[in-house]
């Protein structure tokens, strides 16, 4: 009888100390959210990791990926060798989780790059409210962050450089930063592009105008120097690290022209907006579009009366 209930004992405690340990390391072991093992699709410059509910996906970014790549690798002037890694990141809490570092970027973000680590995260569809994004867009703004950090490597780039390069590769541009140019040049409040060169304003507005500004610089190099220069620049900037002094090698103008120059570019780009948005312009437009919807609705009356009349007359035939 003891030896029975002794042995019972000894079995519960085994058990318990099983069931204890399978406990901890459940809690402090246990797989990520997307429980699902990531997958690693590789490509000549690219590793691609996934879970299974974003092959389809992983398969396209592996197609378009090395061509965006070979773009923007001509249109900086750089290459290296080592391969980017992209995350495709199948929830929220997942996109955090895979972030380096004790920072994790904001829940509205769909997208980071870390060029010191040559990796990319992006929120797959699953992770995106409506699940819409335009990845080969976002894929082409992150790596060129990758680019412009590899370049300068040890450099630290200016915040117009890498935010206006990388909407110039990934062709960022629509209306409301047009007009937030527009408005800046009406009311005299453009950025000086020295603010522009560490960091961006807090502010909405003006950071919504200080990433067109930084668009439009990187435009104005490359159209009014040329691409071979603008590569010049780049590595003179990596090299020594004088901001100032390798837009002057490239320009020949001193940062205080080079300015003028590029607020004389802006104007020319933005003057058209204030003509197409005048009072005589609106009510012009206004009443085009009452013509066409008075007579849009008109045409639309006539085929229903048609179609009545020819219902009535099937019906009569019917009789």
């Amino acid at each position: 009888m003891f030896a029975a209930i002794e042995l019972s004992t000894d079995a519960f405690l085994k058990g318990f100390i099983f069931t204890m340990a399978l406990v901890l390391f459940v809690i402090f072991y246990r797989q990520p959210l997307c429980a699902e093992p990531y997958h690693r699709l590789e490509t000549k410059h690219f590793f691609i990791k996934h879970v299974d509910a974003e092959e389809k996906l992983a398969k396209h970014i592996s197609t378009t990926s090395e061509k965006i790549r070979g773009r923007i690798i001509a249109d900086i002037g750089y290459d290296f060798p080592d391969k980017t890694v992209i995350i495709l990141a199948p929830s929220i809490e997942e996109f955090q989780k895979v972030q380096p570092g004790k920072e994790t970027i904001p829940l509205w973000a769909s997208a980071v790059a870390y060029p010191e680590r040559n990796l990319i995260i992006l929120r797959s569809p699953g992770a995106i409210k409506g699940g819409r994004l335009d990845y080969e867009k976002v894929f082409t703004h992150e790596f060129t962050h990758i680019v412009v950090g590899k370049v300068l490597e040890g450099r630290e780039a200016p915040t117009w450089l890498s935010e206006g390069f990388a909407m110039y590769e990934s062709s960022e541009w629509h209306l409301t930063r047009m007009a937030s140019l527009t408005k800046a040049f009406l009311t005299k409040t453009v950025i000086p592009l020295e603010k522009l060169t560490t960091n961006f304003p807090s502010d909405p507005d003006e950071a919504e105008l200080a990433y067109a500004e930084s668009f439009m610089f990187v435009s104005f190099l490359i159209n009014k120097f040329g691409k071979k220069a603008f590569h010049q620049f780049i590595r003179d900037y990596a090299t020594d690290g004088d901001l100032k002094g390798s837009l002057k090698k490239m320009t020949g103008l001193h940062l205080f022209i080079l300015e003028k120059e590029w607020f004389d570019y802006m104007e020319v780009r933005v003057s058209w907006i204030p003509l197409i948005t005048s009072a005589t312009t609106l009510w012009f437009v206004i009443t085009l579009i009452f013509v066409y919807g008075y007579y849009r609705k008109r045409r639309i009356a006539r085929k229903t009366l048609q179609m009545w009349e020819q219902e009535e007359q099937e019906n009569n035939d019917h009789l």
